[in-house]
């Protein structure tokens, strides 16, 4: 455990309380021969269907020309924390909090945890699943325990030019990718009967995996309107025509996976996109990228992005059930502990002097990711509309 001073960092986030519509606390748990347990959780914010204009340099408008492969690498700095403060005796506490993730277009050049008056670790509990978990006998009224990992990251953009042609018609996958990406996920249905009845019309116009892929994608992008609300589902987004990016990344993987195309859902700060999988001729996994909303892109990302996590079914230990994604989480006995999970992302200068680019984000109380840099092309980044999670509403 490092004991390190805690260095504070921005302007922190307000407490929990304000979140109402996301907080939820679960029903208490009762430990043999502890005491009671009690829970708290908060839904993830990661919902956005504005569209983002690219300026062609931030933001591709258009794939590159003439390179392929993870391109334009951007260094960032992360910093992803719990604070817990006293309100009257607590023990057996612990809490959790999701943090970037390391993948092929994101390396995490250093990782370092500090903590204040509690354990704290990194825990992996997904190929691309990990969080933030502390844990302390005990809180006094007053006293504030905290832990933080900081990590240096360089994330790139990607495009790889593919093409059908370098799939085969007949897909042999793994048996691990299947085991991870083709069942059903919260608010992921495959089996369900409104999305096999969309694919089998799909099918009858087009049978290699590719084709399907751009079919689901183009159809979704067509029929299902931009509406800003929280998670309701692949089914929800179907039968009402309309729903935010997570329901359209939902959908599109829904799709795949009753296609029996592996498929996964990405997570990056107020906005989800999917990835399926392909095996190419020469018998490596290519895993696809498609932006459903907000970024029409099919096949390459054209922004720097921290992605938090990849996959829709993790476990975590004290939990029995399948998480989507991973939420904020408190466990207590006795008067339970103010929580506030503190999150930022900075983007940092390739050399010195240089110009950093957009995209310094932090998140609120509620989960959201608000923009909080300065730098003019900041005006062009995805953003929430205030307000809407709590009444819902149409994208402008």
């Amino acid at each position: 455990m490092d004991r390190r001073r805690f260095l504070r960092f921005g302007t922190a986030t307000t407490a929990l309380a304000s979140a109402a519509p996301w907080l939820r606390a679960a029903d208490s748990i009762v430990a043999p021969a502890s005491g009671v347990l009690s829970e708290e959780s908060l839904s993830p914010r990661a919902f956005s269907v504005i569209p983002v204009v690219g300026d062609g340099k931030w933001i591709w408008n258009t794939p590159p020309v003439g390179q392929t492969g993870y391109l334009e690498p951007r260094p960032f700095e992360s910093t992803i924390g719990i604070e817990l403060q006293g309100q009257g005796g607590a023990t057996q506490i612990k809490a959790s909090t999701p943090i970037p993730v390391p993948c092929p277009e994101q390396k995490i050049e250093s990782e370092e945890i500090q903590s204040e008056g509690c354990e704290a670790e990194i825990r992996e509990v997904g190929p691309f699943a990990r969080q933030l978990f502390l844990s302390a006998t005990q809180i006094a009224a007053g006293d504030t325990i905290r832990a933080v990992v900081r990590q240096k990251l360089t994330i790139s953009k990607e495009y790889f030019g593919y093409e059908r042609k370098q799939f085969p018609l007949k897909q042999t996958v793994p048996s691990d990718v299947r085991r991870l990406y083709l069942g059903e996920s919260p608010g992921i249905s495959p089996q369900a009967p409104e999305v096999r009845q969309l694919l089998a019309k799909l099918r009858s116009e087009a049978d290699h995996p590719w084709d399907l892929g751009k079919k689901f994608a183009d159809w979704i992008r067509e029929n299902i309107r931009p509406f800003i609300a929280p998670f309701s589902g692949a089914t929800n987004a179907l039968k009402n025509r309309r729903g935010e990016c997570a329901d359209m990344a939902a959908l599109f993987v829904s799709l795949c996976r009753a296609a029996d195309i592996p498929a996964r859902i990405v997570w990056v700060p107020n906005h989800n996109w999917s990835e399926f999988c392909l095996i190419d001729e020469h018998k490596q996994e290519q895993w696809i990228p498609v932006h459903t909303a907000a970024y029409f892109w099919f096949g390459w990302t054209g922004v720097h992005e921290l992605v938090i996590q990849k996959g829709d079914r993790i476990r975590v230990p004290e939990r029995n059930k399948i998480y989507r994604l991973l939420e904020d989480w408190l466990q207590w006995s006795g008067r339970k502990p103010q929580a506030r999970y503190l999150a930022e992302v900075i983007p940092l200068p390739p050399e010195p002097g240089g110009d950093p680019g957009p995209g310094a984000r932090r998140k609120s109380a509620s989960g959201q990711w608000l923009l909080i840099g300065k730098h003019p092309a900041d005006k062009i980044m995805r953003r929430d509309v205030p307000g809407a999670p709590e009444a819902g509403g149409q994208a402008p």
